[in-house]
């Protein structure tokens, strides 16, 4: 990639957008135990859709592999992108909404992974990585939306969405963290990911996993509680697309944003 940071943040602008197929995966599945709402649909695409923009600016200077996989992305965004649109109007539809949006998130990881370059990218660990944290974004971004798109309280198996997603995320980041510090990835990239992973593992995974526990507890927490751990899922996973994709993208020569 170009030595330019501006291209690093673009492209971890559209790991980000990934939230908005996350939120869009949970409100579709969501439906089936009678959740649903045009505003959530609405707010999923807008926020998938303005990752995709991000790095449309900068396709030009990305690894033939990685544009290969954006253009698959942009594929199932054709469908994902009208489809859910479509279930506002027609709720029905929401049902099958999480199809396109998990490709969307796939096509996503696949163009970190067939970035050989730089190893902190080509790893088997970040296609779940990725897919795992855009599932955390998307309950975090309900359980944070919730009060506003909602007209009644936002169900309990959301907030248990949340936990088991992000206790998921923690254990794939720990696995992940190791295997980067442990050789497979150049010093420079493995000092990063090693000073992010306390602030990560207490203020993006423990956090919102507490603050969601704690509800059940303590039920005059109730809403607030929960956008709180929304918001705090939410901030941990962008952080941790930011720090991959920028900070950790060492090792790969021209290909290298940061």
């Amino acid at each position: 990639m170009s030595d330019q940071p501006n291209l690093g943040v673009r492209a971890a602008g559209n790991l980000i957008g990934g939230s908005g197929a996350g939120l869009l995966i949970v409100a579709s599945l969501g439906a089936f135990g009678g959740l649903y709402s045009g505003a959530l649909l609405a707010a999923g695409t807008g926020v998938a859709a303005a990752g995709m923009l991000s790095v449309l600016p900068e396709l030009g200077r990305l690894p033939r592999a990685w544009r290969g996989w954006l253009v698959r992305q942009a594929i199932a965004a054709a469908v994902l992108f009208p489809l859910a649109i479509a279930a506002v109007v027609l709720p029905l539809l929401v049902k099958l909404v999480w199809m396109p949006a998990l490709v969307f998130l796939y096509c996503q990881a696949r163009a970190l992974e067939v970035s050989t370059d730089v190893p902190a990218w080509r790893s088997p660990l970040i296609m779940p990585l990725m897919i795992v944290t855009g599932i955390a974004e998307g309950a975090g971004l309900l359980l944070l939306l919730a009060p506003l798109a909602l007209e009644t309280a936002v169900p309990e198996w959301v907030a248990g969405v949340l936990i088991a997603a992000v206790a998921a995320r923690q254990f794939v980041w720990m696995s992940y963290r190791r295997r980067m510090t442990g050789g497979e990835a150049p010093i420079e990239a493995a000092a990063e990911l090693l000073a992010f992973s306390t602030p990560f593992a207490l203020g993006g995974n423990v956090m919102p996993m507490v603050l969601a526990m704690a509800v059940g507890v303590m039920p005059e927490m109730g809403s607030a509680a929960l956008a709180a751990a929304g918001l705090a899922a939410v901030g941990g996973g962008w952080a941790l697309k930011v720090i991959i994709v920028t900070k950790a993208a060492h090792g790969g020569g021209a290909k290298n944003p940061g």
